[in-house]
């Protein structure tokens, strides 16, 4: 009886130290960032952490994937595993929806406070999976989002990668170049479809309307991560697919991730 006695304590102990080293990687501020973190202790594993940006006024919890390179915070996930529905409204994307162990939106608001660091620069990671199993990236070496004021406006500089720019649009269709354009969501649209778009067939008022996305839409542009998942094999010449054309021109791919290093 003391012998089990013994054991349940133990086990208790256990759990005890267990949840507690949870609850102090979730809910204490451990860093700016999940690069800053990584780099107070490059031990560190993937997982739920909370932060407080340099500037930020308030801490939130961000899911942050550590490796032998460094800390990296991501922003997006859209790989349809938790079928979670990117057609949302304005105040869902400044704030953020999702699960951060899954699919999700890290929310704009967020995502303003990371590029905005004193003496902290941002990059932007995009790392994307077609159904085939076949991988790619593209990085841009300098990004940042406007404020609220400003529409979270894209600033995404000095590209490389594997992906291609698909920010860039086409050389000669200005309404394909993404960069430099406000967000905008089905109920909050910033692009430049004014009075419409489309073709002589198809005309629409709002990109983000018409691919069930938010995004950084210009008339309307190329790349649209958060669009509507497809599967394999209904994943082909979709309109309103998870997009990023300068890799895959007519395909809605099977996952892409969005993460932000920092220095």
């Amino acid at each position: 009886m003391g012998a089990m006695n013994l054991f349940i304590c133990l086990l208790l102990v256990s759990l005890y130290c267990h949840q507690s080293t949870t609850q102090t990687q979730t809910n204490v501020v451990q860093g700016y960032d999940c690069s800053n973190i990584w780099e107070r202790n490059n031990t560190a594993t993937s997982g739920i952490y909370m932060i407080k940006p340099r500037n930020a006024q308030l801490s939130f919890q961000v899911f942050c994937e550590m490796s032998g390179n460094g800390g990296w915070t991501l922003m997006q996930k859209h790989n349809g595993e938790d079928d979670l529905d990117f057609f949302a409204k304005w105040e869902e994307y400044q704030n953020g929806f999702g699960s951060l162990a899954g699919e999700h939106w890290l929310g704009l608001e967020h995502i303003y406070a990371l590029t905005h660091q004193t003496n902290r620069s941002s990059k932007l990671h995009i790392s994307l999976r077609d159904f085939d199993g076949n991988e790619a990236y593209a990085e841009y070496r300098s990004f940042s989002i406007g404020d609220a004021d400003n529409y979270y406006k894209l600033s995404a500089a000095n590209y490389s990668g594997t992906a291609g720019d698909a920010f860039l649009g086409f050389p000669n269709n200005p309404g394909s170049n993404q960069h430099g354009n406000f967000f905008s969501t089905w109920d909050n649209y910033h692009d430049n479809c004014h009075p419409e778009c489309g073709s002589l067939d198809i005309k629409y008022r709002s990109c983000s309307d018409q691919y069930e996305a938010g995004w950084w839409f210009n008339a309307c542009g190329l790349a649209n991560l958060n669009g509507v998942w497809h599967a394999a094999p209904r994943h082909l010449h979709r309109s309103t697919s998870v997009s990023w054309p300068s890799w895959k021109f007519a395909e809605s791919l099977k996952f892409s991730k969005m993460y932000l290093i920092h220095q």
